[in-house]
């Protein structure tokens, strides 16, 4: 993981002050390790560019608030899915939202699932779970070359890997910078009350739910914690 300044990260976003600035007051700004916010003022993370990609993307087709509470609440999942991927470059890995329980009256579902991995795993989870009504797959390794390629192009180097995969030889050693990335970003959002308000609120939804392959202990300071 690597540190950006504020205007490169918009610039690989192609996103505009203004407009970041609109996402950020309105809650829907989601960044790795479930956060609104980032350690520093004006400092993000690569894997924070991997956050705001996903979560526009799923924007369209869940609304802002549903797009924002995935991509806050199961960092665990997508985060996975980075670092899988950027271990395997051979193939794709993906988030997945799959919905179930349909309300005929809301015409909608009662229930979203959450998991990642490859199509295969992907489609055995939700084959395990039954009563699927449908499911958005989010090409993570997509992700990951449009934002290499849109850096090339703005002139920021994201050669490094965005994030590492739980069997990297190295997992301790990055595991306490994670940990102290998150604690950090934690310790800033403690002192914004709405926000933290509003990032515990995401976490006591009850209509989204992670797939259980994926343990907590791939991750153990990813999600969850004391706020």
């Amino acid at each position: 993981m690597q540190s950006l300044p504020r205007d490169q990260f918009l610039n690989v976003l192609g996103l505009t002050s203004g407009a970041f600035d609109q996402l950020q007051h309105a809650g829907h700004v989601a960044l790795a390790f479930g956060t609104p916010l980032p350690a520093r003022p004006g400092w993000y993370l690569d894997l924070d560019l991997v956050a705001m990609a996903i979560n526009l993307g799923l924007t369209p087709s869940f609304g802002r608030d549903y797009a924002t509470a995935i991509v806050g609440g199961y960092f665990n999942q997508w985060g996975a899915a980075v670092g899988h991927a950027e271990a395997d470059r051979r193939q794709n890995f993906f988030m997945a939202i799959g919905g179930t329980d349909w309300d005929p009256a809301k015409k909608r579902t009662r229930l979203l699932l959450v998991t990642h991995g490859t199509l295969d795993q992907i489609a055995a989870d939700f084959r395990h779970l039954g009563g699927l009504v449908g499911a958005c797959h989010v090409n993570v390794t997509d992700i990951i070359a449009r934002l290499r390629a849109r850096a090339r192009e703005v002139g920021v180097d994201l050669s490094r890997p965005f994030f590492f995969a739980p069997d990297d030889p190295r997992f301790d050693e990055i595991l306490r910078q994670v940990k102290q990335e998150r604690d950090a970003r934690i310790a800033r959002l403690r002192r914004d009350k709405t926000k933290l308000r509003a990032m515990k609120a995401r976490l006591r939804r009850k209509d989204i739910e992670a797939v259980t392959r994926v343990r907590s202990i791939e991750y153990p300071f990813a999600e969850g914690g004391t706020i």
